[in-house]
């Protein structure tokens, strides 16, 4: 009878050790969880806005530059491109929605670093002048209509062109101030021209404001109608090269490691 209640004592000590030890290495898990999605912040962010940089250029920097024709087509092609990338890693391996939102947090939080520090602390540039663009709103409904189709084609063809109009229209309300008439040296131009003559940089665009006499005002009388229509086309190519960016460049080099060693 001792000996079983020895036994009895003994093993719920042991149960108690395991559930303290299981505890312990969650706990572990969760710190390094936390440790690994704050780190990743910079090089996610980083990455994304490297590719925005590289292929919208001007037309996501200055507030003088975002015309009705060519930033809404660039700029929708390139912000999609790493938030793909990182959509297709974070489905592939956990399941999870959130790749796409989770890079867009990423390069919104650098961005707004890096504008603010470089160019409004050291250079002196004004805020609202360089102030970078947000895709957040669009991430979440491009994690959305993964989480519900679970499919990357229709991802593509639905998402990628609700990513395009969506990028341009969140975008548009904070720019809208900046596009009101004003009259300057004798002039009528934009609150954002006036911010382009005042603030001298090599990246005048001198030709934007001529744009909308172009031939795309045969469509209706505008061109932003035609430029969101392209845009939401170019978008699907961009979610593609993204996808090739996680699937070959990030995952597929992963399993080769594994399978070989």
């Amino acid at each position: 009878m001792a000996t079983t209640a020895a036994d009895l004592t003994e093993r719920q000590r042991r149960l108690e050790l395991r559930k303290l030890l299981q505890k312990e290495y969650k706990w572990i898990d969760y710190k390094w969880d936390l440790v690994f999605w704050v780190t990743a912040i910079f090089v996610v962010g980083g990455a994304a806005d490297i590719t925005k940089l590289l292929f919208a250029g001007d037309w996501d920097f200055w507030t003088d530059w975002k015309d009705s024709q060519w930033w809404p087509m660039v700029t929708g092609f390139a912000t999609i491109i790493i938030p793909s990338a990182l959509q297709y890693i974070q489905w592939a391996a956990w399941r999870f929605p959130t790749g796409a939102t989770y890079t867009a947090v990423c390069l919104f939080l650098v961005s707004w670093l890096g504008r603010y520090t470089q160019w409004t602390v050291a250079a002196h540039y004004p805020i609202n002048f360089v102030y970078p663009l947000s895709c957040v709103g669009a991430a979440i409904i491009l994690d959305w209509i993964l989480m519900k189709t679970k499919s990357f084609v229709l991802t593509s063809l639905f998402g990628a062109p609700i990513w395009a109009l969506l990028v341009w229209a969140f975008n548009y309300v904070p720019l809208a101030p900046y596009l009101q008439p004003t009259y300057y040296m004798d002039h009528v131009l934009t609150v954002a021209d006036v911010q382009g003559i005042a603030y001298i940089r090599s990246q005048t665009p001198e030709y934007l404001r001529l744009i909308e006499r172009g031939a795309l005002r045969s469509f209706l009388g505008e061109t932003q109608y035609v430029a969101l229509a392209f845009a939401a086309t170019v978008a699907i190519g961009g979610y593609w090269i993204g996808q090739f960016i996680g699937r070959y460049l990030a995952v597929w080099p992963i399993k080769r490691f594994l399978k070989s060693y």
